[in-house]
């Protein structure tokens, strides 16, 4: 059986990236990559590396049309909302299962949608069921 624990983003801004991954996700900066353009980063089992595009700028395709979306669990669900918003990361829907529109009022209860920096769509959720494994 496969086990993944490598995935890798390509951005137009790294610094931006990293801040969405580390200090909204939550995510622990590993290092640079020797060449010094990339950085990994872990939630102590995965890796993430965060690779610069430098290529033309991309459309950003609307949540529910993206080719792929990744789902992460976390223990406090508001905290990381929280500290999302702070960072200007648009959360684009409210219960990743039944995508209602996010409303601003209130924090999400169980699931939300949010885009990171690059326009990928990302399914946070504090509910240990939320996907089969």
């Amino acid at each position: 059986m496969a086990t993944f624990r490598h995935l890798a983003i390509r951005t137009q801004d790294i610094d931006r990236a990293r801040r969405f991954y580390e200090e909204g996700i939550g995510l622990r900066f590993l290092g640079y990559r020797p060449a010094g353009d990339s950085m990994d980063l872990s939630d102590g089992t995965m890796n993430l590396t965060l690779l610069p595009y430098p290529g033309p700028a991309r459309t950003t395709l609307e949540e529910g049309t993206e080719f792929i979306h990744l789902g992460l669990l976390v223990d406090d669900l508001a905290m990381v909302y929280q500290r999302l918003l702070a960072l200007g990361a648009p959360i684009v829907r409210d219960d990743v299962k039944e995508r209602r529109v996010h409303d601003t009022s209130q924090v999400p209860v169980g699931s939300f949608k949010v885009l990171d920096p690059d326009g990928n769509v990302l399914d946070i959720s504090d509910q240990p069921q939320e996907w089969r494994t």
